[in-house]
């Protein structure tokens, strides 16, 4: 499973390379080989003759936004058929946890605790007088696969611009996992959110006290509810 975050990033990544390049064929060309796709395979997903997208390729035509996006989405569910082969090798060349990071924000504007507790239908557990305080992104992570394939090196990667953000667990089972990954790294975020369990773990909570860390328990409905709602905050 790859999450929307991942592909969305990927997708600008070639697009914005292509659309930069001063030999946009050329560039097209590139990530079709790197894709590993043929002309003809690419030309029947996106609907067009295989000579107009060597025409393209060849410097005869110059590709538009909307030209290059299909192009680029249909990469992409060439290779979502393909069991995401190339997207997941494209992630781990850019140090993104294909399957762990489900999203990861950077706010454009001061959004408080409060306002993250609300979006996101939480119970504060601990830190109820931190709420007023300012956060400045947010990073969502599905906790098995951070627990089995991140490197504690990766751990510190998700953080993003600032660790003045929420780390928000996603199918957590008690919240143990999650605060204790938090307590032995030496990056520490404004507040730790979980999403799944029905009772929390008290070690959990005896982990945030020990760290001052606001530690979230979020009642959101399921897991794309919860990051829409994150994304709403943006606005």
């Amino acid at each position: 499973m790859i999450s929307d975050f991942i592909i969305e990033r990927i997708s600008k990544e070639i697009a914005g390379e292509i659309a930069w390049s001063e030999n946009p064929g050329e560039a097209m060309k590139k990530w079709r080989r790197i894709f590993n796709v043929t002309q003809l395979e690419i030309s029947k997903k996106m609907r067009v003759f295989s000579s107009v997208l060597s025409d393209y390729e060849k410097g005869r035509r110059s590709p538009g936004s909307k030209f290059i996006r299909k192009f680029v989405i249909s990469l992409l569910e060439i290779d979502e058929k393909r069991g995401w082969i190339t997207v997941k090798e494209l992630a781990r060349n850019l140090r993104l946890p294909a399957t762990a990071l489900l999203d990861i924000r950077e706010f454009t504007k001061e959004v408080t605790l409060e306002k993250v507790v609300e979006a996101i239908n939480g119970e504060v557990l601990y830190g109820k007088d931190e709420l007023n305080k300012y956060i400045y992104g947010y990073t969502v992570l599905d906790s098995i696969a951070t627990i089995e394939t991140l490197s504690g090196y990766e751990f510190l990667t998700i953080m993003g611009l600032t660790t003045e953000r929420a780390l928000i667990f996603t199918n957590v089972g008690t919240g143990r996992s999650p605060m204790v990954a938090v307590k032995v790294s030496f990056l520490k975020p404004r507040a730790v959110v979980v999403h799944g369990p029905k009772v929390v773990d008290p070690l959990a909570i005896k982990l945030a006290q020990s760290d001052g860390i606001p530690f979230i328990l979020s009642r959101a409905p399921d897991v794309n509810t919860l990051i829409k709602n994150l994304k709403s905050l943006q606005g």
